[in-house]
């Protein structure tokens, strides 16, 4: 099933942080700190179909297919303009 990803006070994100949400949000990939790597769908599946690879030889890489379903919402408030 997918899940739902809440990112609650985006604005107070260091701005290191960025670049990965970012990449989660666009590409839905992101390395998680335990050494594993949410994999696009279309990513995945493509790399299946080349036949070079099978499920179990990309999970023992630690890739994850992510879920067509996963959606993420994240909210914040307006960040005041610099003076």
């Amino acid at each position: 099933d997918g899940r739902l990803l809440l990112l609650d006070g985006v604005e107070k994100a260091e701005r290191n942080v960025l670049p990965t949400l970012n990449n989660l949000l666009e590409n839905r990939e992101m390395g998680l700190p335990d050494g594993r790597f949410l994999m696009s769908p279309a990513r995945f599946d493509a790399l299946l179909a080349s036949g070079d690879h099978t499920h179990a030889s990309l999970a023992a890489r630690g890739y994850v297919r992510v879920h067509h379903d996963f959606r993420v919402i994240a909210t914040g408030l307006p960040v005041p303009a610099f003076a």
